[in-house]
């Protein structure tokens, strides 16, 4: 059997933190192949900041290409909506019987894995591969199908590559060889500094408000306080 891990995420877009912790497992937990799990656009949820599916499938492909152990996989495009982990998980054992699949999370998530979906039915037929995160060392793993993992504490997310990039920071460094300037060329850093400036503007816009709003509210209390007194 193939012994081979998933690691889910929607690498928007894929970084170095991505890419070395995968590579540590990979290496120090004996997996023949990590299968990168890019997890599909929602047309429901609206994601602005959420990189084109496509897009970031091509940022990973390009990202892990000459190293043997790293795959894609985007079987989840293909399930229904909503996306659940124990239906990937199943569908993936039904697709390649060949291989033995397991679940690679952070141990965020695994504190709130009791929140999963059929979460008893992934520990019950799934081993699940936790990796630490910050502030998570107190956090209990003590199950016969979870293994925790030594690897490195990588503090680079995805969300702080975006915020950089509206911004207008250079992090060319952070992201795998490649993927910034394809940024560039795709003009999604562009677009991302337009929705920050938007996301700016519409905050000022509501603390206009939110200011009008209170002066509104001291206008009528004075002027309550002047009925009375007339009335007095």
């Amino acid at each position: 059997m193939i012994k081979t891990g998933i690691f889910p995420g929607s690498f928007n877009p894929v970084h170095i933190g991505h890419l070395a912790l995968a590579n540590y497992i990979a290496e120090y937990e004996g997996y023949d192949e990590i299968w990168f799990l890019i997890t599909p656009q929602n047309p429901a949820k609206g994601e602005e900041d959420l990189i084109p599916q496509e897009m970031r499938l091509e940022f990973v492909e390009q990202s892990i290409a000459g190293y043997e152990k790293f795959k894609t996989c985007t079987i989840e495009w293909e399930l229904p909506r909503p996306v659940y982990t124990v239906n990937t998980l199943q569908k993936l054992r039904r697709t390649y019987p060949d291989r033995v699949f397991e679940l690679i999370i952070g141990a965020d998530n695994w504190r709130s894995f009791h929140r999963w979906k059929d979460y008893q039915i992934i520990l019950k037929n799934f081993q699940v591969v936790v990796y630490p995160r910050k502030g998570m060392d107190k956090v209990n793993y003590n199950h016969y199908n979870v293994r925790y993992c030594e690897a490195p504490m990588i503090e680079i997310s995805s969300s702080f590559i975006r915020r950089s990039l509206k911004e207008g920071k250079d992090i060319r460094f952070f992201l795998p060889n490649g993927v910034y300037d394809k940024l560039l060329s795709e003009n999604i850093l562009d677009n991302f500094i337009k929705q920050a400036a938007a996301e700016a503007a519409l905050l000022a816009e509501e603390t206009v408000e939110t200011a009008f709003d209170d002066n509104e509210t001291v206008f009528d209390d004075n002027r309550l306080k002047i009925d009375i007194e007339d009335m007095m």
